[in-house]
């Protein structure tokens, strides 16, 4: 199936989502690779401040935007701490959009979530820069794979299909609620130092029951955060309580403070989120 007849090459969108951060001109010059080859296209960039080489929080972030984004749409993202090595670079149509990056797991939430029509791996030599260095496969291999995908070129241009039941995927489960008990993780933390944990709504349609008592333990340090307000605004005492983050999902944040700091925690942090009656 080929996603080629679907993108408007005047108004293509190519959205970036890398851990490059902007102090280097890693990103600057794969733009500029993009306007040598697809000067039409529209370039977004999504972030540059994926935690380094931190391939579960590039792949959650990019599951929270890719929705917003219109049809045919060419996600190019670069967390690769494996360039150089036997993983494969790849190109892929699921659902109404393209991807372009890493074998590594950085799309375990678009299998997940979405169709793969098609992948292929990016092996011809004609839509990659004449030197390929072994540290750079964003400017290299990927920029270029990107603005020839926006400018209509076929899926199947790019070199070999990938079965694929055979790309590389995290653990991307959902938890589980058991007896009112939530095992779960911290998966994001942002510019605020607010948490975010990969516990949906969907599971605790209670969460604002004043019936109920809920209460966050986290293990690593032992805090317990059970207050609770629906927005940042009703929050009073610079103490952490529980919300709703944006991703529709259960966050701690602590009023005009830092949650992760306050309470000692990192990305990957376990929580357990316990709903008891009063």
């Amino acid at each position: 199936m080929d996603m080629s007849a679907s993108v408007d090459n005047k108004r293509a969108v190519i959205a970036f989502l890398t851990d490059f951060g902007l102090s280097d001109g890693y990103v600057g010059v794969m733009k500029g690779v993009i306007a040598g080859i697809a000067p039409d296209a529209q370039v977004i960039d999504i972030t540059h401040a994926v935690a380094p080489q931190q391939i579960a929080s590039g792949a959650w972030q990019l599951a929270t935007v890719y929705r917003y984004f219109p049809r045919g749409t060419v996600f190019t993202c670069v967390v690769d701490p494996g360039v150089g090595s036997t993983r494969e670079a790849i190109a892929l149509h699921a659902g109404n959009w393209l991807f372009v990056g890493p074998d590594n797991g950085l799309f375990s939430y678009i299998y997940a979530e979405q169709t793969v029509h098609q992948a292929v791996m990016l092996a011809n030599t004609r839509y990659r820069l004449a030197r390929v260095s072994t540290t750079f496969h964003g400017r290299d291999v990927f920029a270029p794979a990107a603005a020839y995908l926006a400018r209509g070129v076929g899926l199947g241009e790019f070199g070999l299909a990938i079965d694929p039941a055979s790309l590389a995927s995290l653990d991307v489960r959902q938890p589980v609620r058991e007896n009112g008990t939530i095992a779960a993780r911290i998966v994001h933390i942002d510019h605020y130092g607010n948490i975010v944990t990969n516990i949906p709504l969907a599971l605790v349609p209670d969460l604002f029951d004043e019936q109920v008592q809920v209460r966050a333990i986290f293990e690593e340090t032992g805090a317990v955060v059970d207050r609770r307000a629906r927005f940042f605004a009703a929050a009073t005492g610079g103490a952490p309580f529980l919300f709703t983050d944006s991703t529709e999902t259960v966050g701690v944040a602590v009023r005009d403070g830092n949650a992760a700091a306050a309470l000692g925690l990192h990305l990957g942090s376990q929580v357990t989120l316990i709903i008891a009656p009063r």
